[in-house]
């Protein structure tokens, strides 16, 4: 996922010491982040966002790969819909019976 990280960070002044300490983690994590290698959980993209006086929106910028999506989508339909239809499925039949 990309990230305007490294350049808000700059434009605010701040090292990736001080970002790390400010977010609650540590430098090699901020680093991590900027080079792609790592995606934040939610309240720690927040976190950066508010920092960096910016929206997680337009801090982050995810664009998964057409080839990996599809992967994706037939393997949880294949492990969870299906199973889920299914079960719905029954429930309906047995709610009749």
């Amino acid at each position: 996922m990309e990230n305007k990280i490294r350049e808000l960070r700059r434009v605010n002044k701040l090292s990736q010491e001080d970002l790390a300490h400010i977010a609650h983690v540590s430098r090699q994590t901020i680093n991590a982040i900027e080079n792609d290698k790592y995606d934040p959980e939610l309240t720690l993209a927040f976190k950066l966002a508010e920092t960096l006086k910016t929206t997680v929106d337009e801090l982050f910028n995810y664009q998964p790969s057409q080839a990996k999506r599809k992967e994706d989508d037939v393997f949880w339909c294949e492990k969870y819909q299906c199973v889920l239809w299914k079960r719905a499925s029954a429930e309906k039949h047995l709610a009749r019976d």
